[in-house]
């Protein structure tokens, strides 16, 4: 992309930050760049949108009408924003979303209530620390990593101090745009860490272009519904709201290793979370309670993903669950060219209060949902 013109254009009004920001904000939206999820995030589930609005709109919907979605293990909301456009069609307006981490969490608010605190971060970081100092958008790959470090030892400051607000939501958004494959690691106490150089130019388009965008993109949508944000681990969070009524739950937990030795039916009766082999990526929920998470789908209308195991098909004969699979293609690691191999995800499914439809608006029919 020709940048020599807006180079100049923003250098010269660097002195001014109304006017940079009118100027880079009109720079970035001449481009058009889809944008398909808020992070580049291992695990994202906005690639199953087709089968997750599948399940939803002609099996879960068929007999139930639902005005809440409550999502347990949010991530970065990849599974919300595939089946948005459904869930408002079908009238969901209220929408409830835990996630563990607390920096991540903080995020998904801010851009909900504070997009243009965070906005306003960003063009100050460019403007103070590319514009001004370096004259130029596109400055050498050697001086980038310098302003990447700053970002990051920013970042990590913050987190040791567990200060979260606009500035790490926002740094957060900056840094993941230099993570191939979204490969952000969770070390213990849920520090998030990056780690990955800069290769290639691309990673920076995504810096510049995309930051804004993705914080607008993401403002509107969680604006077009009433959402609460929890931080807090998914069992205590289960209890609070498993009663609530007319509610769609989806549940995209720690997985499981796609390795898993055969149990026989008397291990799978008497399976213990101690069994369970530790997942290559958990985290920083270190012995992960996935007995307790499947046995909670006893009491709630849900959607579930993991990865193929015995033990999710131990759970789909014990609860009589319907499911579908779903072929992905994973990384193995997150250096440049590294090999991909097919992973087999299962998307499990139920209605366990199935309502007539034409009963569904009717308030004491409502109340056996609960």
């Amino acid at each position: 992309m020709a940048t020599i013109n807006i180079d100049s254009q923003l250098h010269q009004s660097s002195h001014d930050k109304k006017l940079f920001k009118d100027n880079y904000i009109s720079f970035i939206y001449s481009y058009k760049h889809d944008i398909k999820a808020l992070l580049a995030y291992g695990g994202g589930k906005y690639k199953m949108r087709n089968d997750l609005n599948d399940i939803f709109n002609n099996h879960l919907t068929k007999y139930n009408h639902y005005d809440t979605y409550v999502d347990g293990f949010y991530g970065m909301g990849g599974s919300f924003k595939a089946l948005s456009d459904s869930l408002q069609k079908h009238g969901v307006k209220t929408v409830i979303v835990n996630e563990i981490n607390t920096c991540i969490i903080t995020m998904h608010e801010n851009i909900r209530n504070s997009p243009i605190k965070m906005r306003d971060y960003f063009l100050e970081f460019v403007r103070t620390e590319i514009i001004i100092p370096y004259k130029k958008l596109y400055i050498p790959i050697e001086d980038f990593l310098k302003v990447k470090q700053k970002m990051i030892q920013r970042f990590n400051e913050l987190q040791k101090k567990k200060e979260f607000g606009i500035e790490t939501s926002t740094l957060l958004i900056m840094l993941s745009a230099f993570n191939f494959s979204g490969m952000m690691s969770f070390k213990k106490g849920g520090i998030i860490s990056f780690g990955k150089p800069i290769y290639e130019f691309d990673d920076i388009d995504d810096f510049f272009y995309k930051t804004i965008k993705r914080i607008d993109t993401y403002s509107k949508l969680y604006n077009r519904f009433d959402m609460k944000f929890f931080n807090s681990d998914y069992l205590l969070m289960y209890k609070e709201f498993k009663h609530r009524k007319n509610t769609l739950w989806n549940i995209d937990p720690v997985y499981l290793k796609e390795d898993y030795r055969e149990y026989n039916a008397e291990e799978m009766m008497n399976l213990q979370n101690s069994d369970i082999k530790e997942c290559t990526v958990n985290y920083s929920q270190k012995n992960f309670n996935h007995i307790g998470t499947l046995d909670s789908l006893s009491d709630i209308d849900f959607i579930y993903n993991n990865n193929v195991s015995p033990i999710l098909y131990h759970y789909i004969n014990k609860l009589d669950l319907e499911y579908k699979p779903f072929n992905r293609k994973e990384l193995i690691t997150s250096a440049k060219n590294a090999k991909v191999k097919n992973v087999v995800e299962l998307i499990l499914y139920k209605n366990n209060f199935k309502q007539p439809l034409n009963n569904i608006f009717d308030s004491k029919s409502l109340e056996k949902c609960a």
